[in-house]
């Protein structure tokens, strides 16, 4: 009994706690990948609200460490539909939840919240960005190009 309690406080102090910490957050990753293809294919067949609109990414699903409530982060194209879209999954987010508890079959569901996700947007942007540097260096490479090749078939005056 007493090398027991020695067994256990050694393997406190050596950091075998974190174990069941590490298995609760590979239980909530899994959770959030579970419910991020849930909500997913909950928005592409079974939604219908006009205020949803556009093509609607699901990009992360953010579960709290109680799995009591979940962030969902979307991206919506095209940009113009994003509030009125954002408004629209908040207000169906109790309907969206329903679907998604029959579909999962879990005894409990986190709360949804969605919020815009930014990232996307600030990719497409820099890529934009990266191309229209590419197109102005290439016009650019062209233009001296061109100028070289004039100067090679203009023949020398003397």
């Amino acid at each position: 009994m007493k090398e027991e309690k020695i067994t256990r406080l050694t393997a406190l102090a050596s950091g075998m706690v974190n174990v069941t910490k590490n298995n609760m957050t590979h239980r909530i990753e899994q959770f959030e990948s579970t419910l991020k293809r849930s909500i997913s294919q909950v928005l592409q067949r079974d939604l219908s609200d006009p205020r949803i609109r556009g093509m609607i990414s699901v990009t992360e699903v953010n579960v709290s460490p109680d799995m009591r409530n979940a962030t969902i982060k979307v991206s919506v194209i095209p940009a113009e539909y994003e509030k009125l879209t954002l408004h629209g999954l908040n207000a169906a987010a109790k309907h969206i939840h329903g679907k998604l508890f029959k579909r999962m079959h879990v005894r409990r569901l986190p709360f949804l919240r969605f919020e815009i996700d930014p990232t996307l947007k600030k990719q497409a942007e820099v890529f934009a960005a990266i191309q229209e540097g590419l197109a102005k260096e290439n016009t650019s490479n062209d233009d001296v190009d061109k100028a070289n090749s004039e100067e090679d078939t203009q023949e020398p005056t003397s």
